[in-house]
């Protein structure tokens, strides 16, 4: 690759970077090389002008606040905002346990509530057998009605 083109490359790509840092578009590879009207992955040549020019865009493409170190009172927002999230993740964690142990209860429940169930329509039909009661004294069914 000649260096006339080299450097054509390379001025057509600095001339993109500031036309897209002053409209404040995004900037990776792919939309310099394609608003410079190169080839894509033109920049990936082992030449060292493409290989600074890649490492320029990569910057750019860095949000801000990877650039910038943090402030106390930036960590200090992040530190709370985290604490605030454990938080919420403890409530919820615990309402969940507590929800699963009711579900838990309510269903033994509901097992003991069936057998009783079963007990009595057991008795009742020992009464029938004897002549004692009369099996329309408990008409019910386990499915639901239709609404």
């Amino acid at each position: 690759m000649s260096t006339a083109k080299i450097t054509l490359t390379v001025k057509a790509v600095e001339i993109v970077l500031q036309e897209m840092i002053a409209n404040g578009e995004r900037i990776s590879q792919y939309a310099v090389e394609k608003k410079a009207g190169l080839s894509n992955g033109a920049l990936n040549y082992k030449v060292e002008e493409y290989i600074e020019l890649k490492d320029r865009i990569i910057k750019l493409k860095m949000p801000i606040s990877d650039q910038v170190p943090n402030t106390s009172d930036d960590i200090a927002k992040r530190k709370s905002k985290e604490k605030k999230e454990q938080n919420l993740k403890d409530k919820y964690r615990s309402e969940r346990d507590e929800l699963k142990e009711e579900n838990i209860y309510l269903e033994a429940e509901n097992k003991e509530l069936l057998f009783q169930l079963f007990k009595l329509q057991q008795y009742i039909e020992f009464l029938q057998v004897d002549g004692v009661a009369d099996m329309k004294v408990l008409n019910f069914s386990l499915k639901s009605k239709p609404v």
